[in-house]
């Protein structure tokens, strides 16, 4: 412990006495070890830490399993029975339809709420406690329309005072009074950031249908049960009720996954891609280092000699130098933990909405730990090997020539070593970077197959009692619809019950064949959409063939569909479709016969990325929700319309309101969030490593100039042109860029495979994002290399052979 002391303060005192050495070496760790840092507080925060409820490890999410997809939902009546016949669950309870919008009556005015219906064990299976009141209970899920609610956390401090006294009272939702049984403690923003929660009413007759699947389960594993063993139950239940109602559950099943899979979901790789970038990035910076060390350790020459003729063992030197780095490497870890702070900060604020539990990721005393084991692994790994290499010398020659035998050509190797390696390591995340700019690029350009520009939406839910009857909620629409259209600046206004690129979604079974399949198999899945208004017009989706909707289109008249162009072409491929029929499933025991008397271009509905699915319109006077979605185009400043649109819906019924608008513009943005997150960080570290590569390279060779200064002054001496002098040090430069990257393609090819999954329109092994990575990188190197090559081009031959 005595001489590690005498290390430390030595190791500080040779540090003072080159501040700017220091501070450059401390600057470049900065950089690599705070952008590791922040990444992995993110991946803490997202994928390691353990949810923030109780039996964590033991939460499972169950989805419905058929044949066209492992990730539907549950009737209520099979959950009913899955949740009697299992005894592997501590608690198994289910989740239907999150944030729905309903209206929650004021002393002046209405609100939207988003609400959430959950079934009984719900929030025990969370290990959520209510603040006040009590939960869900059995006999709440017994009635045909919900009779009680909980309160949101923010819902209760917001809309009533944070008052303890609420519970028990009525509330107004939807023109019905529920009575409050309890306040939660906190919102629970992972699976649902819900205003207040209703029981699922089993008693309504929505809830008998087995072809209804909209409850998805949430349980806990009881002690010493495996996931495997539950799943086994799940299986024979399923065998058992798809032979008790072959009809309806043939082929279905239920596949459970670790709750926080769920959640984390398709952002574990491309977190994990995003860390190794920027672990690339700290080997570029401990390359760099390394080379600062090489040519520091070549200037201390003659005070290692020294320190070896006195006495000092291999050893001993090799450990005073290796606690220098470790000391450089700490200060760096240091100053990244404020670097990481910051872009932490910056994270939360620029991160998308659906990353989760954002708001937790910080920088904890697990990331500090890992910092503080990451930094001191940094100044060994970027140490040891100028370590060695110093201690490795002559001692008689570096006795008698000072700091000049510092030019050794395997100090010359050692530093050629390092060049090639961070041109190696940069062409792999430049080129990542580049072929993610590349895919986000072509993504943007994508056309969603409707027009977004000045179209306004908001979300509307009809109050349930007042609008009972179809023909009300369908009047109102009408009515809302040319009220709209009056408005000044307004050109047309539509409805639709799935808004694209909101991820709203209902898809339902569908066949075109005259008699219904006995067989569950060979029926069809489409997604099914109810709209009002002049929707396709106000999206400027175009109609194909056919006609639109017209109000001749009621409820009395012939049951009509418009289909997309991929549903016709999937189902009708060869044929035309108009006057042909679909039996379609809209949530009642019977199947509806409809006459396809259009088809319309087709549109990305989940993602820009995606394919197009099959769709399928039906007009809202023939059958609709409470819940739609407004879309209005505006022929100028669309900022206008949403005030003027909210009176016109209070002047239908002051007891209905809107959510707050948005433009379409902003949903498309918002639906390239994570791409664009991604380019972002993956580009900015790909920019990092770039400016480190080409500093690494411009030291390296200034060194080289310095070393090889009185060279340079006899070849000028004896004839040589300045010419040929910047030929020999930007050659020389440029064989050590060529040789990386030639490595750095090689390894870019086994690395940009697994990118797949991350690109659209773009191959990993894209030639031309290649070909520019390679050309920006050697022309980078080539700049960096020019630099000390012009100054040597200036030395004066007599002043050098004075000075040697």
């Amino acid at each position: 412990m005595e001489t590690l002391w005498q290390d430390l303060k030595y190791g500080i005192r040779a540090l003072a006495r080159t501040p700017g050495f220091a501070a450059i070496a401390i600057l470049t760790l900065a950089l690599g070890i705070g952008a590791n840092t922040a990444i992995f507080s993110v991946v803490n925060g997202v994928l390691i830490r353990p949810l923030p409820f109780q039996n964590a490890g033991r939460l499972v999410w169950g989805w419905g399993s058929f044949h066209l997809g492992n990730q539907a939902a549950v009737s209520p009546s099979d959950f009913l029975d899955y949740r009697a016949q299992q005894n592997g669950f501590e608690h198994f309870a289910a989740v239907g339809a999150m944030n729905q919008l309903f209206n929650l009556a004021g002393a002046e005015k209405s609100e939207q709420v988003k609400v959430s219906m959950v079934t009984t064990g719900f929030f025990e299976a969370l290990g959520v406690q209510p603040l006040f009141g009590r939960t869900f209970a059995a006999a709440d899920e017994q009635v045909s329309d919900p009779q009680v609610v909980i309160l949101g956390h923010d819902l209760w401090l917001k809309r009533f005072g944070g008052n303890p006294g609420i519970v028990g009272q009525s509330v107004m939702i939807d023109g019905v009074g529920r009575t409050v049984i309890g306040v939660l403690p906190t919102d629970l923003r992972l699976l649902s950031p819900a205003d207040l929660w209703i029981a699922t009413p089993f008693q309504n007759q929505g809830m008998s249908s087995r072809r209804s699947h909209f409850l998805r389960i949430v349980g806990v594993l009881k002690a010493g049960v495996k996931l495997s063993q539950a799943q086994a139950q799940m299986d024979t239940i399923a065998a058992r009720l798809a032979e008790q109602y072959p009809d309806t559950n043939a082929g279905w099943n239920v596949r459970l996954e670790p709750l926080q899979a769920v959640l984390v979901g398709d952002l574990q790789p491309a977190l994990l891609m995003i860390l190794g970038a920027v672990a690339l990035v700290l080997l570029i910076a401990c390359s760099n280092v390394a080379s600062l060390l090489l040519a520091r350790n070549t200037a201390r020459s003659r005070e290692i000699a020294i320190r070896t003729a006195l006495g000092a063992g291999r050893a001993r030197l090799v450990r005073q130098l290796l606690t220098e780095s470790c000391l450089l490497a700490l200060a760096g870890g240091g100053a990244g933990v404020f670097l990481a702070s910051t872009m932490v900060d910056a994270l939360r604020k620029l991160g998308p909405d659906y990353l989760p539990r954002l708001d937790e990721v910080n920088v904890s005393g697990m990331v500090l730990a890992c910092t503080a084991v990451l930094s001191i692994l940094t100044g060994i790994l970027f140490g040891l090997g100028p370590a060695l290499q110093a201690s490795r010398q002559d001692l008689t020659k570096n006795l008698k020539e000072g700091g000049a035998a510092g030019g050794s050509r395997s100090k010359h190797r050692a530093h050629n070593v390092l060049v090639v390696t961070e041109v190696a390591l940069s062409l792999v995340v430049l080129i990542a970077s580049g072929l993610l700019l590349n895919s986000f690029w072509r993504l943007i350009h994508v056309s969603p197959g409707f027009d977004p520009s000045r179209v306004v939406t908001a979300q509307i839910s009809l109050v349930l009692e007042k609008y009972k009857e179809a023909s009300k909620r369908a009047n109102f629409f009408d009515e809302l619809t040319t009220r709209t259209e009056a408005l000044p600046g307004v050109d047309s206004t539509g409805f639709i019950s799935e808004l694209p690129l909101t991820g709203q979604a209902d898809d339902t079974w569908v066949t075109t064949r005259e008699a219904a399949p006995s067989d569950l198999k060979e029926w069809e899945d489409a997604d099914l959409r109810f709209i009002a208004g002049d929707y396709f017009r106000t999206m400027r989706i175009p109609l194909l063939a056919g006609r639109g909707f017209s109000r001749q289109d009621t409820g009395d008249s012939t049951r009509v569909v418009i289909i997309n162009e991929p549903f016709a072409r999937r189902y009708f491929a060869g044929q035309n479709p108009i006057g042909k029929r679909l039996k379609i499933f809209e949530g009642k025991p019977e199947f509806v016969t409809r006459e396809v008397v259009g088809i319309v271009g087709g549109n990305k509905h989940f993602a820009l990325e995606e394919t197009l699915r099959p769709e399928m319109f039906v007009p809202y006077s023939q059958g609709g929700f409470f819940n739609m979605n407004m879309v209005a185009r505006s022929s100028g400043d669309p900022a206008m319309l949403p005030a003027a649109v909210r009176e016109a819906v209070r002047a239908i019924d002051p007891d209905e309101t809107t959510s707050p608008f948005r433009t379409m513009d902003d949903l498309v943005s918002s639906s390239t969030a994570g791409s664009r997150l991604n380019t972002f960080l993956l580009g900015s570290f790909g920019v990092l490593s770039l400016l480190l590569t080409a500093a690494g390279i411009f030291g390296v060779l200034s060194y080289l100039v310095t070393q090889r200064t009185r060279e340079i002054g006899v070849r000028m001496a004896l004839g040589a042109q300045p010419r040929d002098v910047l030929r020999v040090i930007v050659g020389h430069g440029m064989r050590l860029t060529l040789i990386g990257l030639g490595l750095g393609v090689a390894g870019a090819l086994q690395v940009t495979r697994w990118m797949t999954s991350f690109l659209y329109g773009v191959k990993p092994t894209d030639p031309w994002t290649f070909a520019g990575v390679a050309l920006l990188l050697a022309a980078t190197a080539f700049a960096a290399c020019y630099v000390p090559a012009r100054r040597a081009m200036r030395v004066d031959p007599m002043v050098a052979l004075r000075y040697e």
